[in-house]
C-alpha cells in the first residue's frame, strides 16, 4: 500500500512540474485581460503622452474585442492619438471605422470635421516647407470638397463651418491650379482640343477661381490655333463683359445662395486619374 502512495504521489509531484513549468512559458500577450481593463490601461498611457504603449492597448481591444463598444470607441481614440503624431493615413483610417461602426453617434459632426483636416493635412508635402504640389495625387483635396459638401447639407449651421469653408476653398484653388497646369500641359504640345475641352472644364466648375481671366485668354488662343474663331470670338466677348462686370461669374451662381460653393466634385473625381503623359 505505502508502495503504490508513494508511486501516485510521485506521479502527481511530475504532472504538476510538468504543468508548472508548462504554465512558467505562456506569453504575457496570450492572456486574454477584460476589455474594461485594457480600455483603462490605455487611457492612461495616453494621458501620459506614452502613445506607442497606449496604441498597443487600444489595438489589442479592437482584436480581442471586435464588434464591441469598447472597441468602437478605441478606433476613435487611436484616430485622435494619430492625428497628434501627424500620421494621417492611420487617423483617417480609424476615424472612418468609428463612423461605420457608429453611423449615428452625435460625435458624427466632429468626425467629419476631423476628416476634412487630415485630408487638408495630407494635402501638402514637405516637412519643413510646406506646399501643396499641383501636379501630385490630387485624392485629398477631392474628398475635401466631398467630405465638405456632406457636411454642408447635413449640418448647414455647424460651429465647425467656420473653420471648414477655408480648407474647401484652398482645396478648390488647388485642384482649380492643377487643372490649368494640365491643359496649359496640352496646350504647350498643340493638343489644342484637349487643352480646350480642359480649359472649358475649368471655367465651368470653378466659377470663383482667381485666375479665370487668364483661363479665358488661354481659351481663346487655343480656339484660334484649333481653327475655331466663331468660338474664339465668343470668347473674346464673354470676357470684355466680364471685364465690364455684365455677366455673372462662368459656372453660374447667385450671391446669397443656400447651396454650398463649388465645383463639380463627383466629375472631378472621374478625371483625377488624368496626368500629364
Amino acid at each position: 500500500m505505502n508502495i503504490k502512495m508513494k508511486s501516485t504521489c510521485a506521479l502527481l509531484a511530475g504532472l504538476w512540474f510538468v504543468l508548472a513549468a508548462g504554465c512558467s512559458q505562456v506569453d504575457p500577450e496570450d492572456v486574454v485581460v477584460p476589455a474594461r481593463m485594457l480600455y483603462i490601461q490605455a487611457e492612461a498611457f495616453e494621458n501620459q503622452g506614452l502613445f506607442t504603449e497606449a496604441l498597443d492597448k487600444y489595438t489589442r481591444i479592437t482584436d480581442q474585442y471586435s464588434g464591441s463598444r469598447l472597441a468602437t470607441f478605441a478606433h476613435l481614440r487611436m484616430a485622435e492619438i494619430h492625428s497628434t503624431q501627424q500620421s494621417w493615413p492611420e487617423a483617417e483610417t480609424n476615424y472612418r471605422l468609428f463612423l461605420k461602426l457608429n453611423s449615428s453617434s452625435h460625435l458624427t459632426p466632429y468626425l467629419l470635421y476631423r476628416l476634412l483636416k487630415v485630408n487638408h493635412e495630407q494635402s501638402y508635402t514637405g516637412v519643413i516647407f510646406r506646399e501643396r504640389e499641383f501636379d501630385r495625387d490630387m485624392e485629398p483635396n477631392l474628398k475635401i470638397i466631398l467630405e465638405y459638401k456632406r457636411f454642408f447639407l447635413m449640418y448647414p449651421r455647424s460651429v465647425y463651418l467656420r473653420e471648414m469653408t477655408p480648407i474647401f476653398r484652398d482645396a478648390q484653388d488647388t485642384l482649380a491650379l492643377h487643372e490649368l497646369m494640365v491643359a496649359d500641359f496640352y496646350f504647350g504640345r498643340g493638343q489644342y482640343n484637349a487643352a480646350i475641352s480642359r480649359y472649358q472644364y475649368l471655367l465651368r466648375n470653378f466659377p470663383q477661381f482667381k485666375d479665370t481671366d487668364e483661363v479665358l485668354v488661354k481659351l481663346i488662343q487655343a480656339y484660334g490655333e484649333d481653327q475655331q474663331p466663331t468660338f474664339a470670338e465668343e470668347m473674346r466677348r464673354v470676357r470684355a463683359f466680364r471685364q465690364e462686370g455684365k455677366i455673372l461669374p462662368l459656372g453660374g451662381g447667385t450671391q446669397g445662395s443656400s447651396s454650398p460653393p463649388g465645383n463639380d466634385a463627383p466629375a472631378e473625381a472621374n478625371r483625377s486619374n488624368a496626368t500629364t503623359q
